[in-house]
């Protein structure tokens, strides 16, 4: 995907880290994350994927040099069925259940997501999870 847009992939990821997790749904908000990421970049834009320890918890990253989000659009693109704006080609992609079941397979995890973006900068959405923390709800 990345080399047909045109679009750089930088990792800056942390050294050895453990953390508790469901790996599918871990691998899921990712794969969320990033694909989304992908949908609004434009073409030679850039991805960058992050992760760092901290003393009680993982962050973890995902930003982009896409369209960015309006400030008053923010809080509700974790909303069910929420779309907002629209892709690189112009175009409305999905449901609009992406980030919505991204933020329940976090919090699932006992952790948090925000979202920081600027319209025409990019994004950039962080999550945190805690050690140690097993997975709601399974």
């Amino acid at each position: 995907m990345a080399s047909n847009k045109g679009i750089t992939i930088l990792e800056e990821l942390a050294g050895s880290m453990w953390i508790t997790a469901d790996r599918v749904r871990f691998k899921e908000i990712f794969y969320n994350l990033i694909s989304n990421a992908f949908k609004f970049t434009p073409q030679s834009g850039q991805i960058t994927v992050q992760s760092a320890a901290r003393p009680e918890e993982a962050v973890f990253c995902v930003a982009d040099t896409g369209v960015g989000i309006p400030q008053s659009e923010q809080e509700r693109i974790f909303e069910k069925f929420s779309q907002v704006g629209s892709t690189t080609r112009g175009i409305r992609e999905g449901t609009g259940l992406g980030l919505s079941i991204t933020k329940h397979l976090v919090e699932m995890h006992r952790g948090k997501i925000w979202v920081e973006s600027q319209v025409g900068i990019g994004s950039k959405f962080q999550f945190l999870l805690p050690y140690g923390a097993l997975p709601q709800g399974r």
